[in-house]
């Protein structure tokens, strides 16, 4: 019984050991990571991205193109992650790539993955064969350089551009193959490419040097664009104010190219020479001035002790500069003749002088005279104001009348005195007039960027200046002396062009006329009409401003009567004289400048001002009033090249 027990007891003890012995075994299989191997051969594509959905917990979008047979041969146990891997691995090979959108990914043909929202992964490491995009900043190389090397290794579906602003890179490709880009592109953008050098030159000039670098070297100065460089890796740049070359580039590209110039800056055998450079536009004396002020004060010596082995001469004849000095002097004087020697602008200045006056004029009166028997004047009334005096009034009634009786209508009447009494005589004089004139002067001159001008259209007028009759010993020996002026309209100005085509205009407007010659006005010689205006104003391109004006309004009432018998109410018409004279005048000066820069708008401006002038030609009818001419053959010929021709 005692052994029955013992058995049963060590049963139930080896029972709990294996129990114990499995669940210490389960529990160390559970806490290793769960892996899988996947052999397949010929397996549908949908088929297995199912299993890889069923494996990772992943949710897949398939496009329907995403269709064919696949094998996959794995020897090694892999993770969900390995076996994700995995699935981008053979999605590459056949064609296809994994999006993903969201909480899901799309599993499309790499043609159109690149139009879809390719994830933008900025990691350091990056690897694998998913379909990324990756932003690439460059240091020292052009973006635009980098191109060119890396497109061939960019996938048909992959996409490559540069990014000049910010000098980057963007990538999008398998992650893998960014990978080795970005390897490639450390090792061009290396900080080599960025070093620099400066090489003083003794004895050639910087712009010769560069000249023949640009024709020996594949080099790069800036100046040869749309040239071909011939894959330059060395940049060389001209600093003229010192003479000297900038070299950026390669160690060895920047030493062969320092080889070079140091061979090329050589003395010359021949320390100066003479040339003989044409102008086309400015004027010899002009520029030869400027280069002179210039060598003296580079050097620093006076006026009167020129630069040695510098001497430039000016030919008036062929508008030449004779210049007799070193190759890098003449070269500098030839860029500075370049700059001065270009075709000045011309601006066409276009004045309006409109002028508009009105005169109306009023006169009534009546003059009283008393005769005596035998026709002389005893008294009367006579009044200033009116045009016929008394003297014509007693001509008139003696019988005896005066010829150049005043304007308007005049009335004369009275009786003669006889038998020892006196007679009586009276003048009615009555006056309205009215004039009205609209004047309009468009005065017009074209000329150089400050370059002054001037037009005058008028009379020239000679003024007494001094007499004599008489000697001082008495003998007679008359002179006299005048002055002629000129009288009419004339327009001086000068323009100067400013940044923006802003013109600068100093104006001299003059507008004078003779007055005709009046009995009441009494002056020692002729008398002139003068408005002139003098002014600097600013105007741009084409604007019309007004310069200045004048309006005028002049009234004037006069009033001549006989004491207490003008004032007595409807008598008082009888004994006093009225005139009334109201003046108006309205004048205003416009201008207008138009810049005028080649030969094109010359030639339009003319074009348009002729064909003006052809369509306000006149003739005069059979009453001498001008009118436009209409349906006539014109004096003008139609073509302005006519004129030259004789036609």
């Amino acid at each position: 019984m005692m052994k029955l027990r013992k058995k049963q007891t060590l049963r139930n003890k080896i029972r709990w050991l294996c129990l114990g012995l499995w669940m210490i075994g389960l529990v160390g299989f559970s806490a290793e990571p769960q892996t899988w191997k996947l052999n397949l051969k010929d397996a549908d594509i949908r088929a297995f991205i199912t299993q890889v959905s069923d494996i990772t917990g992943l949710s897949f979008i398939v496009d329907p193109q995403v269709k064919g047979k696949i094998t996959v041969i794995s020897s090694t146990a892999m993770s969900a992650s390995g076996v994700y891997e995995l699935l981008q691995a053979v999605l590459q090979v056949h064609g296809f790539a994994a999006i993903p959108n969201g909480k899901v990914i799309k599993i499309t043909s790499d043609d159109n993955a690149k139009q879809d929202a390719i994830p933008l992964d900025q990691s350091k490491n990056i690897s694998g064969d998913a379909l990324v995009t990756r932003v690439i900043p460059i240091k020292n190389t052009p973006a635009e350089e980098l191109v060119a090397i890396l497109r061939p290794m960019i996938a048909q579906y992959g996409h490559l551009a540069a990014v000049p602003s910010s000098n980057a890179l963007i990538i999008s490709d398998r992650a893998a193959n960014i990978k080795r880009m970005i390897a490639i592109i450390n090792r061009l953008d290396s900080s080599e490419s960025e070093a620099l050098e400066v090489v003083q030159l003794k004895n050639a000039w910087v712009g010769d040097v560069l000249h023949l670098l640009e024709d020996l070297e594949p080099v790069d100065t800036g100046k040869n664009q749309g040239k071909s460089s011939g894959g330059a890796r060395v940049t060389v740049v001209a600093e003229e104010r010192t003479n000297r070359l900038i070299i950026k580039g390669e160690k060895s590209a920047r030493a062969r190219i320092r080889a070079l110039i140091q061979e090329l800056d050589q003395p010359t055998t021949h320390t100066t020479a003479t040339k003989v450079v044409y102008l086309r536009h400015a004027k010899a004396a002009n520029v030869a001035e400027v280069l002179k002020s210039l060598v003296l004060g580079r050097t620093g010596q006076s006026k009167d002790a020129p630069a040695a082995q510098i001497n430039i001469q000016p030919d008036n004849t062929l508008n030449a500069l004779v210049i007799h000095a070193d190759p890098t002097d003449m070269k500098e004087l030839e860029g500075v003749i370049n700059k001065l020697d270009v075709r000045r602008a011309q601006v066409l200045i276009q004045a309006a002088i409109v002028e508009i006056s009105g005169d109306i004029n009023h006169a009534l009166g009546i003059q009283w005279a008393s005769l005596n028997p035998q026709g002389g004047a005893v008294g009367g009334i006579s009044f200033s104001n009116l045009g016929n005096n008394l003297n014509q009034v007693v001509a008139a009634i003696s019988g005896h009348p005066t010829s150049g009786l005043a304007d308007g209508i005049t009335l004369v009447g009275g009786k003669e005195g006889s038998g020892g009494h006196n007679g009586y005589g009276a003048l009615l004089q009555a006056l309205a007039k009215s004039s009205n004139a609209n004047l309009l002067s468009t005065p017009s001159i074209m000329t150089l960027d400050n370059e002054e001008a001037k037009i005058v259209v008028g009379q020239n007028v000679p003024f007494i200046t001094g007499t004599s009759t008489n000697t001082p010993n008495g003998a007679s020996n008359p002179f006299q002396t005048i002055s002629r002026e000129d009288v009419g309209l004339t327009l001086k100005v000068i323009p100067q062009i400013s940044d923006g085509d802003v013109v600068r205009l100093q104006v001299e407007q003059e507008v004078s006329s003779v007055v005709p010659t009046s009995a009441t006005v009494q002056s020692a010689d002729l008398i002139t009409n003068k408005r002139s205006i003098k002014t600097t104003i600013l105007a741009d391109n084409g604007e019309t401003i007004v310069l200045g004006g004048l309006i005028q309004d002049d009234v004037t009432d006069s009033e001549n009567k006989v004491p207490l018998l003008g004032d007595i109410p409807f008598l008082g018409q009888l004994f006093r004289s009225t005139t009334q004279s109201h003046v108006k005048r309205n004048l205003l000066v416009f201008l207008q400048p138009s810049i005028i820069r080649d030969a094109n708008a010359i030639q339009t401006n003319s074009t348009q001002q002729y064909e003006h002038l052809r369509s306000i030609q006149l003739e005069s009818d059979e009453r001498g009033i001008f009118h436009r001419r209409k349906n006539t053959v014109a004096p003008l010929p139609h073509k302005m090249e006519q004129l030259y021709q004789g036609r």
